[in-house]
């Protein structure tokens, strides 16, 4: 769905005054002026009084003044109506650029996928992966077990990956974004995540809640607008079920530490739920209000069409010669699934640190509905000392 965006109107400012038409019809009412003066002084009178050259030098000018006068306040009204709706129309466009540009303070994100450990290779100019388009594969360590012990080898990878920046707070809210299959055993994966981080993070509060990892763009639009000072980690992700002969989807998990007053972090923005008769005027809304200052400079994919990935790459490339770099994750991560969408999301902040920002677009699976969300990448990991 487009944002609620109202389009402004050019505004008109009126045509300057022609002097070209003005000046002589000013210079014949001023000299008609002068004659006027002349011709009624009465005869013999002396001419070397104030009263004779006020009314020679006045007479013309409020002649002038008279013809003139209403002409230019009317085009003053008008400009400075045009100047006032200008700066109305700006201050309107202010606000929605920070309605646009709300976001989650990120100071860690990691991307747990099946195809590699290597995420840094993401970010690399070519992507030296191996192919996995329309290949379901699961994680290597996960081989032979259940999806319990799945679930709970997960949840100690990100306890373990996230340790020290979650040691140094007293409270942390867990949310779970689960699969369908993992969400009907929601009670359980609570309580599991609360033990496994209890272990690993001791003396640290869990507060744990778990919901369906398709609502992810409602829930981060629901966040942006939340004022919120807890510390926040998201945990995204999707297991292969037990006693299932073909899987849908590869797995794959993604973890977000989102701290709202953090200075140095990465960004998720607001997201645009869009379609495919209005992507064009989304993607023209996101360029225009949510990065307009830094164009975009690369496009992560998952679960999209190819004539999707090839009309937003040409709508966000303004320069030929400078095309948006495109990275389709399906044919590097295999069969998309509903955390593919928060896979992106990691992969885009934890590849390119330092760098720009990203536009990831995904689309759930069976969903028509594509997602939109420009991400400013993590910063830059300090140099040890």
């Amino acid at each position: 769905m487009t944002w609620p965006i109202p389009s402004f109107a050019p505004v008109k400012r009126p045509e300057p005054i022609a002097l070209r038409v003005w000046l002589p019809t000013l210079v014949a009412i001023a000299s008609g002026a002068v004659a006027a003066v002349l011709l009624l002084w009465p005869h013999g009178k002396p001419t070397n009084t104030v009263q004779f050259w006020g009314g020679l030098i006045g007479a013309p000018l409020v002649a002038c003044a008279l013809v003139f006068g209403p002409r230019l306040n009317r085009w003053e009204r008008h400009q400075t109506n045009a100047e006032e709706t200008e700066r109305e129309h700006e201050r309107l466009r202010g606000m929605w650029r920070d309605w646009s540009r709300r976001h989650l303070r990120v100071v860690d994100a990691a991307a747990f996928v099946a195809a590699t450990n290597e995420i840094d290779k993401f970010g690399e100019a070519k992507i030296d992966l191996p192919s996995n388009k329309d290949r379901i594969i699961e994680f290597r360590w996960a081989m032979d077990l259940s999806a319990a012990d799945r679930r709970r080898r997960l949840l100690q990878l990100v306890a373990e990956r996230f340790s020290d920046a979650l040691l140094t707070r007293s409270e942390i809210f867990i949310s779970l974004m689960l699969d369908d299959v993992s969400l009907k055993q929601a009670e359980s994966v609570r309580q599991q995540a609360k033990n496994v981080f209890g272990e690993l993070v001791p003396g640290v509060v869990f507060n744990v809640e778990a919901q369906s990892a398709t609502d992810g763009a409602p829930w981060i639009t629901e966040r942006v607008d939340r004022i919120e000072t807890t510390t926040r980690l998201v945990i995204a992700a999707q297991f292969w079920a037990d006693k299932v002969d073909r899987h849908s989807f590869s797995e794959g998990a993604a973890a977000f530490l989102i701290e709202p007053g953090a200075s140095a972090a990465g960004s998720i923005f607001r997201p645009m739920t869009s379609a495919r008769n209005t992507l064009e005027a989304d993607l023209e809304q996101i360029k225009q209000y949510q990065a307009p200052a830094v164009p975009l400079t690369q496009v992560w994919f998952a679960g999209c069409e190819d004539g999707e990935s090839t009309a937003i790459r040409s709508a966000l490339t303004a320069d030929p010669k400078k095309s948006v770099v495109e990275r389709l994750l399906d044919g590097l991560l295999g069969v998309p699934g509903p955390v593919s969408g928060w896979i992106a999301l990691a992969i885009a902040m934890e590849a390119m640190r330092g760098g720009g920002p990203q536009l990831v677009a995904w689309r759930e699976p069976e969903s028509e509905s594509l997602h939109l969300c420009t991400v400013s990448p993590l910063p830059q990991k300090e140099a040890p000392v």
